[in-house]
């Protein structure tokens, strides 16, 4: 079974923050510190990410999006991404808290 491409993202805090793994290993990251701007970044971000990596879109297995503690909003949009990501590309979306993601 080949490695496991795995995009994650984050924008439930003052941050837009994403990474892109294979196999465990990092592959590409970005964090942005930033109160508000999150919804209009991420997807470049994205995009950055997937260029970076000499990836597209289809070449990813799942997507891990962070489901705070945060603000309402900022939980929205990251969730909202991985989802309409998951469905158009018909892979798995986990969400994943800030606690699990530390451990």
């Amino acid at each position: 079974m080949p490695d496991l491409i795995v995009l994650g993202f984050d924008t439930s805090a003052a941050h837009c923050a994403a990474a892109l793994l294979q196999g465990g290993a990092l592959v590409a990251a970005r964090h942005e510190d930033m109160a508000k701007g999150q919804a209009e970044r991420l997807m470049p971000m994205l995009e950055e990410l997937l260029v970076e990596a000499g990836l597209g879109w289809r070449d990813l297995d799942v997507i891990g999006v962070g489901t705070g503690p945060g603000n309402f909003t900022g939980i929205r949009v990251g969730v909202a991404a991985a989802r309409g990501l998951a469905v158009a590309l018909r892979i798995p979306a986990i969400g994943v808290g800030a606690p699990e993601a530390l451990a």
